[in-house]
């Protein structure tokens, strides 16, 4: 399947932001929702509107926040990489641009890599000076009581063109060694999150491993000049 989405949002004179693109096609559906604090952001959801990815599948987001829009996005329910025939590996690409004054808080439910899974995620984030970023990448290795998929993910993030971000994690049987002790290290979950300000030069990053009796372990860091 081959399926792509597109956002774009800009903002009104009263400060107010319009959603004027909102368009989606299956899985990829999105649906406007109200800001529970009513401020003066958009918010946007992202549906499944069927079961996925599944192996195969071409997957797409375009993201477009123009100068002063502010654009929430979230999920109302975590998504299943799935096998498909033959092994097929699934993609799943990202490609976003925020202007100057915008901001987009990224924030969906985690990925869930099953068994037997081949996923790859990209995301590429393209970023003017003075925007405002929030990115949230969350992966889990399998459900409950579950062998884990294969997952592959790539980050990576401009600032007025300039790479200041460029991270990429393959876990799961297809990348051997990467759940043993120099991997996850039975970590069944990981957690990348991007945090830009406008002030900021570039990201801050924090990267988690979370898992059922395990201490959480995290690490923050800055990317090198």
């Amino acid at each position: 399947m081959k399926a792509r989405a597109r956002i774009v949002a800009r903002a009104q004179p009263d400060g107010t932001t319009r959603l004027v693109t909102l368009a989606g096609e299956t899985p990829l559906l999105l649906r406007r929702a109200p800001h529970p604090d009513g401020l003066d952001t958009a918010r946007v959801h992202l549906l499944g509107g069927a079961s996925g990815p599944i192996g195969g599948d071409d997957l797409a987001y375009r993201v477009d926040i123009g100068p002063g829009a502010r654009v929430q996005v979230r999920s109302v329910a975590a998504s299943l990489a799935l096998p498909g025939p033959g092994g097929a590996q699934s993609t799943l690409a990202c490609d976003v641009q925020v202007a100057s004054g915008g901001s987009l808080d990224w924030r969906p439910e985690p990925v869930i890599a099953v068994r037997g899974a081949n996923h790859s995620a990209h995301a590429e984030l393209d970023l003017a000076e003075g925007a405002e970023l929030f990115w949230r990448q969350d992966v889990v290795l399998g459900r409950e009581d579950e062998e884990s998929g294969s997952i592959r993910s790539r980050l990576r993030i401009r600032v007025s063109g300039r790479v200041v971000f460029d991270h990429e994690f393959a876990l799961g049987p297809r990348y051997p060694g990467s759940l043993g002790p120099a991997g996850s290290a039975g970590y069944h979950r990981l957690t990348l999150t991007a945090e830009l300000a406008p002030d900021q030069p570039r990201p801050s990053i924090r990267l988690a491993f979370s898992g059922p009796g395990l201490p959480e372990l995290s690490h923050a860091f800055m990317p090198v000049e």
